[in-house]
């Protein structure tokens, strides 16, 4: 379905390992460029959920007074969502787009004679699985959980249970990452590790703008 953009990936990367002489070079390079193109999207995204977690309060006042009529409630909250400009579906767009990217980069990586017994620092092979690397991933996605959900560690520290019970969802991501990149090569590890290291810092900067300040309306 997506061979198309593997043999581009794979025709990228043999383009920048012939300046770089490094295919793990070369994966970080090409994950750079794809964040730089993507970063609009990223942007708009987490600016997205900053906004909707600064509406909350207003939402859980609609809770409240709409609790056991769901369609008054949906009706309402849209109608705020449309009142401050946001889109609740933007979450999903980068993800969207970035599946495609991660599966093609497995595509042109899986198999490719070109990188086996190529390494990158403490990689000993790059067309090879590498556990450090999934734990690592694994412990990046956390991060960006974290940062996405607006949960400090201060919540974790008191009420585990509670940002457990909440954020089920993304707490399993860094789960299933370590599930499946068990199976992975180490080149599309790295690539997703520095994808959502990229992710994170930009989350960390875009969390540090001022709030947008938003007028509440009695309802």
């Amino acid at each position: 379905m997506f061979g198309w953009l593997g043999d581009l990936m794979q025709n990228l990367l043999g383009l920048l390992y012939n300046f770089t002489k490094s295919y793990g070079l070369s994966i970080i390079i090409l994950t750079l460029a794809i964040k730089l193109i993507l970063y609009p999207l990223t942007h708009k995204q987490t600016s997205s959920m900053k906004k909707m977690q600064q509406i909350q309060p207003e939402i859980e006042k609609l809770r409240e007074k709409y609790g056991d009529n769901q369609q008054k409630f949906q009706e309402e909250t849209m109608k705020l969502y449309q009142k401050h400009k946001i889109n609740p579906l933007s979450g999903c767009l980068p993800m969207l787009v970035q599946m495609p990217i991660l599966i093609a980069l497995f595509q042109a990586l899986r198999g490719w004679g070109d990188l086996a017994g190529q390494s990158f620092l403490i990689i000993p092979d790059l067309s090879q699985g590498y556990m450090p690397l999934v734990i690592l991933t694994g412990v990046v996605t956390a991060v960006q959980s974290l940062l996405t959900q607006n949960i400090s560690f201060d919540d974790i520290k008191s009420n585990p249970q509670k940002v457990i019970a909440d954020n089920k969802m993304a707490l399993f991501m860094p789960l299933f990452i370590i599930f499946i990149g068990a199976s992975l090569p180490a080149g599309v590890l790295l690539y997703w590790f520095i994808s959502n290291l990229i992710m994170v810092i930009q989350q960390y900067l875009i969390s540090r703008e001022p709030d947008v300040e938003f007028k509440e309306e009695s309802n």
